[in-house]
């Protein structure tokens, strides 16, 4: 089975996303959960039985095209139809009514937004995470809380406590910057094999190589590079096609995302929300305080492996984790990966043994 899955088994839900499973749809409500509970996983099998079933008419609303590329898949994967689901900025010019309309991670959404799914389906089942919400800056209809969405609209919230994706080892360092300070290693399920790895190199080049390399002497090939900006994700993809490594994007207005093949997948930290990969990789991790939450969701995409790389100035974010939490270097020396840059100081991490046939 793919490493990325998306089928859900009923013996290895919790209590609580089993609840959610198996809600009836006859009235709208809300789910919360962290990064890594299931929350677009139970949407998707939310949309499968209503598809299914015949229960009516049915959309699903995201905000971004990455994640409307994501679902798409996973809808396929599934069995249902990936024409139904939408991105925000499309959907709110061609809006249309139907019985039920999913919208994942809602905490994107502002008042506007909420009011419009609300007034154009019958039924709306919302899912999200306040600590992921990345547009709090947008002046026009400013995103809300789920907390805050639950008052406006009177819903019901279902919550998911447990994160079935990172391992404890990775929670305990993304706690650290945590927006709402959540204690992230106690909802885990799983020790994990390897801590993050923090890595200092001397330029650019150097980092990139280390990177291709790492991903190469390690056979990853369900990969996120993620960077904190458009043209970071465009200097990179031209510097890894320019030197033989076959990556895909998603950058402005650039898809060039397939989520079946085993290519490296290249974009922003607010690009990548709703995905998930067994090894992430965060490039020239420098940038301050306000980046907060979305560094926070970046750190939190791994199932397995989470690199962070930077060449001149760490990320104050990062300053103050303690050390115990994260490897420094990695521990057997590598060969570069690219001819041309046959002597890379990077060392290869030691491989694991992991579970592939994930739900989450």
């Amino acid at each position: 089975m793919s490493k990325r899955s998306f089928y859900v088994r009923e013996s290895e839900l919790d209590d609580f996303q089993r609840q959610v499973l198996n809600k009836k749809v006859d009235k709208s409500f809300i789910v919360k959960g962290c990064a890594g509970s299931g929350k677009s996983i139970l949407a998707l099998w939310k949309a499968h039985d209503i598809a299914s079933n015949n229960r009516g008419s049915l959309q699903i609303v995201v905000f971004s095209k990455a994640l409307k590329s994501y679902m798409e898949e996973a809808l396929r994967a599934i069995g249902v139809s990936p024409s139904l689901v939408d991105y925000w900025h499309h959907w709110k010019n061609n809006p249309r009514r139907s019985d039920y309309i999913i919208v994942d991670e809602v905490q994107d959404f502002g008042q506007d937004a909420i009011n419009a799914f609300m007034n154009h389906a019958r039924i709306a089942i919302f899912y999200g995470d306040s600590a992921q919400q990345l547009y709090g800056w947008r002046k026009e209809d400013t995103p809300l809380s789920i907390e805050e969405i639950a008052a406006m609209t009177g819903l019901g919230t279902e919550n998911l406590v447990f994160n079935h994706r990172l391992p404890k080892t990775i929670a305990r360092f993304a706690q650290c910057i945590c927006p709402e300070g959540d204690d992230l290693e106690n909802r885990c399920r799983n020790e994990g094999s390897e801590k993050p790895y923090v890595l200092k190199f001397d330029s650019y080049e150097e980092e990139m190589s280390s990177i291709a390399s790492i991903i190469d002497n390690r056979g990853f090939d369900d990969v996120g590079i993620l960077f904190p900006r458009n043209e970071d994700v465009d200097k990179a993809t031209h510097f890894f096609n320019s030197n033989g490594l076959n990556v895909e994007k998603k950058s402005r207005g650039d898809m060039d995302l397939n989520w079946s093949t085993t290519n490296p997948k290249l974009m922003t930290y607010h690009s990548a929300k709703g995905a998930q990969f067994e090894a992430v990789f965060i490039p020239e991790c420098t940038e301050g305080d306000y980046f907060r939450n979305a560094l926070y969701v970046a750190v939190t995409r791994t199932y397995q492996s989470l690199y962070i790389t930077y060449t001149d100035r760490l990320s104050p974010l990062l300053c103050e984790i303690p050390s115990e939490l994260f490897n420094e270097s990695l521990s057997s020396s590598t060969n570069g990966w690219f001819s041309s840059r046959s002597q890379s100081p990077a060392n290869s991490a030691s491989s694991s043994v992991y579970d592939e046939d994930i739900p989450f």
